[in-house]
């Protein structure tokens, strides 16, 4: 079994249910501060090789995976999804950026990436009839603050700090993401 089977297999074993991952600098390599001006096959080359490996595994599982990111170019993150995972039905990935497609949630608070997580939930829930709390939830991101924030709602966290970050995924005991 790959490292990337093994970490999908400690995520459901651990109850884990929904991926939520960030975009900019936790997918990505490089931060497209919302505005990228060329192609989304050039953004594409600035996949981290980890994701590109991990998310083939993830869509291609029991997992559900939502991309949650402040960027209103949630088409441009669709394309580079398609380009980068070919082996996937990308379609299976909810995307939630600040593209004004979805409604913000009552009760739901509005710092980090809170909204994204719980409307990507609310979709899943309706038309996958999947059954999802708070704590079925990873948020891989690489803001201590939205991590801080969904772990105050009893989400797992793991902060992305460089390309070996989603190995303490292997340890279903590790304290950094298991809580």
């Amino acid at each position: 079994m790959d490292k990337y089977s093994k970490i999908v297999q400690n995520l459901l074993a651990s109850g884990i249910k929904l991926v939520a991952v960030d975009f900019d600098l936790t997918i990505l390599n490089v931060h497209t501060r919302g505005f990228w001006q060329f192609t989304s096959k050039m953004l594409a080359t600035r996949v981290r090789p980890c994701f590109q490996k991990f998310l083939t595994v993830a869509v291609n599982s029991d997992l559900h995976v939502a991309i949650v990111t402040q960027s209103p170019q949630v088409s441009l993150v669709q394309e580079v999804m398609e380009q980068t995972l070919p082996d996937c039905d990308t379609g299976r990935i909810v995307i939630r950026g600040a593209d004004g497609t979805w409604k913000m949630l009552k009760g739901v608070s509005k710092e980090g990436k809170q909204q994204h997580i719980e409307s990507a939930i609310k979709y899943l829930e309706k038309t996958r009839k999947a059954k999802i709390s708070a704590k079925n939830v990873i948020l891989i991101d690489d803001d201590i603050t939205n991590l801080e924030i969904a772990k105050s709602s009893k989400m797992h966290t793991l902060q992305i700090i460089d390309d070996d970050s989603l190995d303490a995924l292997l340890d279903q005991r590790d304290s950094t993401w298991y809580t």
